[in-house]
């Protein structure tokens, strides 16, 4: 039998490969169009792999496309109502045209396209006031924001303009700090204990250790997902409101083995929680969509209570909070949200910016305001980022414009190696430094943390204080988790997430003495007796912490004081397990600084679990050059640097597979994401913009070389780049 393949075989399986190969890898889509002339690198932009766009993706897209081309429809731009002369404030002339707008239209529905640096914070306070001077009950208003501190800051700023304390009343806050208040304080409507103890990212990973421990999952012949990675799938499941097998699917295919295992893990998990009244920051959210939903008595009273609702930062909503807005405006119908597409960079927490696109979709009678006058940037800083947006496939075009000019245009250079780029910025920031730029005016941005180690290390040679957003948060550590669980079982003492931290450090009791003594406390109804473990070796200290919690149960004594209680207490164990105590001593000191506010348990431990700390905590920093020198530079990621500005900002390590992320690269939504993420860095800069990248990077899998395609996207005219 003859091997030569005739005419017909040839043919046939170039067919099969064009279809199966070239047709799954094609390179550009109809949808991405592309200039093909070389620019000043040297390169265009076809040449960049772009993620294949499914079918179902392009029907979504140009779904969405049609919802922001429909929008410019809902413009709303009447002022022909005549300014109040009874108020105290003169609202159209302390505000531009757009923000007077957003303010004064209180009635109905209103979305608020807020591009960056365009007084997003300044519109929410005016429009507070004016609710208050319309004759609005402060405790009618609703403010939901994503971090306690903006929250009070607009609620102070309202209360500035107004000279009283009215809008103290307005229920302000994060959305999960709002889910805590109204499920504690209409417990008995929802049927729940009042006592439940908040849990963080960590504890739940923990529990979820436990349960796979005792499952005997980990004991396979495949590597089993660590903790972190279950816990991560099943909270984006929740996020995205959809279900554990989609998540693994879409995101960890790798995973599909063992997808029974995760959904009984899940399982087990919200059994855990439920039995120790315990919730996590996602249970909170559920429950009160779930409860709005589902409970007409508790609907109605929430409804009642809130006939004004106001979200900041709308685009970092997910699916379920969308819904919680939705539940409690039904009745009234006075929600206003304000946001801006192109800052949507949270995904990977569930943020999802459809939201804040189908806003028009969900709320058809609408009314939509664009604030397109920028005060922070220059108007080059502008053209240039006006240039990264107008490139994206999808969202509500904006231009934004400023009457700050500036002869100079953001720059871009390209190093030899990571070592000259740090050290071109570090000579920079010098530069600027003895032209009177305080340090903590210049911020250094990047994807990832590792980027920062060339220039951290350039910095600390050039003997130049900074402080690195990130590293383990304040609430992470050891010592701080310790003495926050000794106050969790104080409160709750069903926790036993709390009761097995606590016990385990306790001398001679290990996983399983935990686990006999948390059953004893079980059955027992919380009470902590000893009398079953009388004679063990243990008994003597396990006697010394009951004692102690015992003092401090007594609600007559202050919070402050069970913290110094439990110091006294505590330091001696952690003189045993870690060298570095008496510096780990001065967090507890802290905590117990934090306490000295509060007059009730339930309310400092919720916070501290929901609004956890400033960050002035957990920031690492080089020791100062001396006393009276000034605050440092800012070296932080992208992420950590949303809201936030500076006089100057580098912005490095721009090649492409490190902005945009290598990983983004399978997915137009992941890509889009990555486009919105280097907006948001630039757009941080008032004066000057520093675009960098090295002429190469190593990474176990990949050399890259390229500049970032956002760079390479843009109009050679809005920036200088040096040779």
């Amino acid at each position: 039998m003859s091997d030569k393949i005739t005419e017909e075989e040839r043919k046939s399986l170039l067919l099969n490969f064009r279809e199966k190969f070239l047709k799954k890898n094609t390179i550009i889509n109809d949808i991405i169009t592309s200039d093909k002339k070389t620019n000043s690198f040297g390169v265009n932009i076809s040449s960049y792999i772009q993620p294949r766009i499914s079918n179902e993706t392009k029907i979504k897209i140009e779904k969405l496309n049609k919802i922001s081309k429909e929008i410019e429809s809902k413009i709303f731009e009447d002022d022909s109502e005549e300014p109040r002369s009874d108020f105290k404030i003169k609202y159209h002339k302390e505000l531009n045209k757009s923000q007077y707008l957003a303010v004064k239209n209180i009635k109905g529905s209103l979305l608020v396209i807020a591009g960056a640096g365009t007084g997003k914070t300044r519109t929410i306070v005016y429009r507070l006031s004016y609710l208050i001077e319309n004759g609005v009950e402060p405790n009618k208003i609703l403010l939901l924001t994503f971090t306690k501190k903006s929250a009070n800051e607009m609620i102070e700023r309202a209360n500035e303009l107004l000279k009283d304390n009215k809008c103290s009343n307005v229920m302000g806050g994060t959305f999960h700090s709002f889910a805590n208040y109204v499920l504690r304080k209409y417990y008995k409507v929802l049927n729940m204990m009042p006592n439940f103890t908040i849990i963080d990212t960590s504890d739940s990973e923990d529990i979820i250790d436990l349960i796979r421990q005792e499952m005997k999952f980990g004991k396979k012949e495949k590597a089993f997902p660590k903790k972190n990675r279950i816990q991560t799938i099943i909270s984006r499941a929740r996020n995205l409101d959809t279900s554990i097998e989609e998540v693994i699917k879409k995101e960890y295919k790798g995973l599909n083995d063992f997808l029974e295992e995760i959904k009984i893990i899940q399982e087990a998990f919200f059994e855990y929680k439920k039995v120790n009244n315990v919730l996590d920051y996602d249970d909170l959210m559920e429950f009160l969509r779930d409860s709005l939903k589902n409970n007409a008595d508790f609907r109605k009273i929430v409804q009642k209570t809130f006939e004004y609702v106001m979200v900041d930062e709308f685009q970092d909503t997910n699916s379920v909070q969308k819904d919680i807005i939705d539940l409690i405006a039904q009745e009234h119908r006075n929600l206003m949200v304000v946001g801006d597409d192109s800052q949507s960079i949270y995904a990977f927490r569930g943020a999802n910016v459809e939201n804040i696109l189908i806003f028009p979709e969900t709320y058809p009678d609408c009314k939509v305001i664009k604030i397109e006058q920028n005060y922070r940037s220059n108007q080059n800083i502008l053209d240039f980022t006006n240039s990264i947006v107008n490139s994206a496939i999808m969202g509500y075009k904006k231009q934004l414009f400023s009457n700050k000019e500036s002869i100079a245009k953001p720059f871009i250079k390209k190093f030899f190696s990571e070592q000259d780029e740090a050290k071109f910025i570090v000579s920079n920031i010098l530069n600027l430094r003895e032209k009177n730029i305080s340090l903590n005016q210049i911020a250094v941005l990047y994807r990832s943390s590792f980027h920062s180690n060339y220039i951290q290390a350039e910095l600390t040679k050039k003997n130049i204080p900074y402080v690195v957003h990130g590293g383990i948060k304040f609430t992470e550590r050891r010592h701080v988790k310790d003495i926050i669980s000794y106050l969790r079982i104080i409160f709750n003492p069903y926790d036993t997430v709390s009761w097995n931290r606590v016990l385990k450090i306790v001398p001679n009791i290990g996983n399983t003495t935990a686990s006999k003594i948390i059953n004893s406390i079980q059955e027992k109804d919380g009470n902590f007796e000893l009398d079953d473990f009388k004679g063990k070796k243990f008994y003597p200290d396990l006697q010394n912490l009951s004692n102690v919690l015992n003092q401090t149960k007594d609600e007559f004594i202050h919070i402050s004081k069970k913290i110094e209680i439990l110091r006294d207490y505590y330091s001696e164990i952690l003189k045993k397990l870690e060298d570095d105590y008496a510096e780990r001593l001065l967090d507890i000191d802290v905590i117990h600084t934090i306490s000295a506010n509060y007059e009730k348990l339930e309310k400092f431990l919720s916070d501290f679990a929901l609004d956890p700390p400033s960050t002035k905590y957990q920031d690492k920093t080089t020791p100062l050059i001396d006393e009276t020198e000034e605050k440092p530079v800012v070296l932080s990621t992208i992420h950590s640097s949303k809201g936030l500005e500076w006089h100057t900002v580098f912005v490095t390590h721009l090649l492409d597979g490190l902005l945009p992320s290598s990983m983004s690269l399978n997915k137009i939504e992941d890509l889009e994401e990555e486009r919105r993420l280097f907006y948001v860095a630039c757009t941080r800069a008032k004066e000057n913009l520093f675009l960098t990248m090295p002429s190469s990077v190593s990474l176990w899998d990949s050399f890259l070389t390229r500049p970032s395609r956002f760079i390479i996207e843009i109009d050679e005219n809005k920036y200088f780049l040096e040779r």
